[in-house]
């Protein structure tokens, strides 16, 4: 019995794990979209509060109206120091996952070509079989007629 079944077991395996790995990636740059996304959206909204406490500023205000102002701008603050830091964490996640996915797309190459190259030697044995097989019918032929003429 030749190994070849057990190379495409190898191969249909090490393939699962490259669609495990992309599916794992894609899913990482989802989450990181959605982090931009909410880091835009705190810069706007800080943008905006600071132009609306400069707006107030500008004119009579009462200290609590803008004392109110300023908190929340200072909350938004925190949590956009929140949001880089899990910014980070998200961007390092999707490098690790992209080295994961290049991983495992290697080793299904590698794999892959253990295949090709089991088949090839499968291939290569069958004809030399076909070959030996045909060298000894032609032999059996020809010492028949040589029998057979004398």
């Amino acid at each position: 019995m030749n190994g070849t079944p057990v190379w495409e077991v190898l191969a249909s395996k090490a393939q699962r794990e490259v669609r495990k790995a992309q599916q794992k990636l894609a899913e990482a740059q989802l989450r990181r979209e959605q982090a931009v996304e909410r880091e835009e959206k705190l810069d706007e909204l800080l943008v905006e509060y600071s132009d609306r406490l400069t707006g107030i500023q500008s004119r009579a205000h009462s200290t609590e109206e803008a004392g109110n102002y300023r908190n929340f701008i200072v909350q938004l603050q925190t949590i956009k120091g929140r949001s880089t830091a899990e910014f980070q964490n998200i961007d390092i996640a999707c490098t690790e996952a992209r080295r994961e996915m290049l991983l495992a797309d290697q080793e299904r190459l590698k794999v892959e070509h253990l295949v090709n190259r089991a088949k090839e030697q499968r291939q290569q044995e069958r004809e030399q079989r076909d070959s030996r097989e045909a060298e000894t019918q032609s032999m059996i032929q020809f010492n028949l007629r040589a029998r057979l003429q004398r």
